[in-house]
């Protein structure tokens, strides 16, 4: 296949090219294999680039950070031919370094040494590779409060533990550095009590159980984590009860009550999975992306949840001071409370 004739190799792309950009990883070099012969650019990437997204990688190509056999080509869709020497030179990382901004905060409590929050969904919780720097909690934390802990990493001031994007829920928050190293403290021993509600498919037989799975991070997938049984998997433990079934509804649904007694990543929504129940909406673990209360039964409200249905509901812990046992509770938000009262017929503030 002949170069891209009409994208001949400019200065600013040859500086995109570059591998001598301060702070840019080194260019990455892969010859077409003759059973990748008729792939297109994009697919072939992702393929062979497992850290990043398709669509991310669709992006870069459109500002000329890949040439096929020395020309610079801007074309995703473009089709491959075996032999094809493909360079893509990743841009550099963003900053981490989170700024101060005007988000607001739903706080529960706060005093000179903790903040409780509820986070909602959507929200990231510090900034990573490859997630925006802004937007994310610490943003607002910073925006909220002039003293927040600088215990542990520079990009996340003050966490001490973490939910997922999307689940919501309570959140505590050190102010101080010695908070921070006392409730880390209490994390690590596992003397911090949480509860999560999580909205899953089926009804289990069973009103109870417990799920003791070690988990580690995927093989295949580094995104996801996995049930494993070898010496990189970690111990994780899951006790649940069912807490609320839905009477009329077209597909079994119901609410569990989860007490992870371990902090690992994605634990409560692989052990669902892992028992036959994953969360509903969990686009990682589950069934499907997105769900209508409206549908699945008659008489039943509008409320389409478009993200894994998991709450971080109840965290009971010492205050860090003056080690007073303290429990905080964080309302459901409004995309889940329509399915707890369709099953309970009852608001959540009338729960026990």
């Amino acid at each position: 296949m002949t170069p891209d004739k009409a994208n001949p190799v400019t200065p600013d792309a040859e500086e995109a090219l570059s591998p001598e950009i301060p702070g840019s990883p080194p260019p990455r070099e892969s010859v077409v294999s003759p059973e990748a012969d008729g792939d297109r650019l994009d697919s072939w990437l992702a393929h062979h680039n497992k850290d990043y997204s398709r669509s991310s990688l669709r992006k870069l190509i459109e500002v000329g950070t890949v040439s096929i056999n020395g020309t610079v080509t801007k074309k995703a869709a473009r089709k491959l031919s075996s032999g094809d020497c493909i360079i893509f030179a990743p841009p550099p990382p963003p900053s981490l370094t989170p700024l101060p901004e005007n988000i607001p905060l739903d706080v529960l409590f706060q005093d000179e040494h903790i903040l409780i929050i509820s986070k909602p969904a959507g929200m990231i919780v510090h900034p990573s590779p490859g997630a925006p720097p802004e937007g994310t909690l610490v943003n607002a934390l910073l925006g909220h409060a002039d003293d927040i802990s600088t215990v542990g990493e520079s990009d996340r001031p003050g966490i001490v533990h973490r939910l997922d994007r999307e689940t919501s829920g309570v959140m505590v928050v050190a102010r101080t550095n010695n908070a921070h190293r006392e409730l880390s403290r209490q994390f690590h021993d596992r003397e911090v009590s949480k509860e999560y509600l999580a909205l899953c498919h089926d009804v289990p037989e069973k009103k109870s159980g417990e799920i003791d799975l070690p988990l580690a991070r995927s093989f295949t997938d580094t995104k996801k984590w996995t049930v494993r049984h070898d010496s990189d998997a970690r111990q994780s433990f899951t006790a649940w009860k069912l807490k609320a079934t839905f009477p009329d509804l077209k597909k079994p649904v119901c609410w569990f009550h989860c007490f992870p007694r371990t902090g690992r990543t994605h634990q409560i929504r692989i052990h669902l999975r892992a028992i036959g129940h994953p969360i509903l909406c969990d686009y990682l673990y589950g069934r499907e992306r997105k769900l209508e209360l409206s549908q699945l039964g008659k008489n039943q409200p509008h409320s389409l949840l478009e993200r894994h249905a998991l709450h971080a509901w109840k965290l009971h812990l010492k205050h860090p001071v003056n080690g007073k046992s303290m429990r905080f509770e964080a309302p459901l938000p409004d995309d889940l409370e329509p399915w707890w009262v369709a099953a309970t017929q009852e608001d959540m503030a009338e729960s026990p």
